[in-house]
């Protein structure tokens, strides 16, 4: 399951700066139309910026699916294994505990 966990980092990493690098080339085309046409551009810019905001809406609802598809395997291994999970959570919190605790008495 950790290897799982990994990929899925990857993944929604370089997803991540895949939505970037496209924003910013967007950005880019946007700052050329300005320059090239000034005050007239204003239609045009509207447009490209309406491309823009869908293309990156329907980036993170894939996202977003992607995550959902996550949690998914996430709750059916708690569903497969209840006590363990519970366990877990419980030693999570028992280690927090630990670290910020020692930090409150610094």
């Amino acid at each position: 399951m950790e290897k799982r966990d990994k990929d899925f980092e990857a993944t929604a990493e370089t997803s991540l700066d895949d939505i970037k690098r496209d924003l910013d080339m967007k950005i880019d085309q946007i700052r050329a139309e300005l320059k090239e046409k000034g005050p007239e551009a204003v239609e045009s810019i509207e447009e490209s910026l309406n491309d823009l905001k869908a293309s990156l809406e329907d980036r993170l609802n894939d996202f977003h699916a992607s995550i959902d598809d996550q949690l998914e395997v996430g709750r059916k291994e708690i569903r497969r294994q209840p006590l363990l999970a519970v366990g877990v959570a419980v030693l999570v919190g028992v280690v927090a505990g630990m670290i910020l605790g020692r930090k409150c008495k610094d």
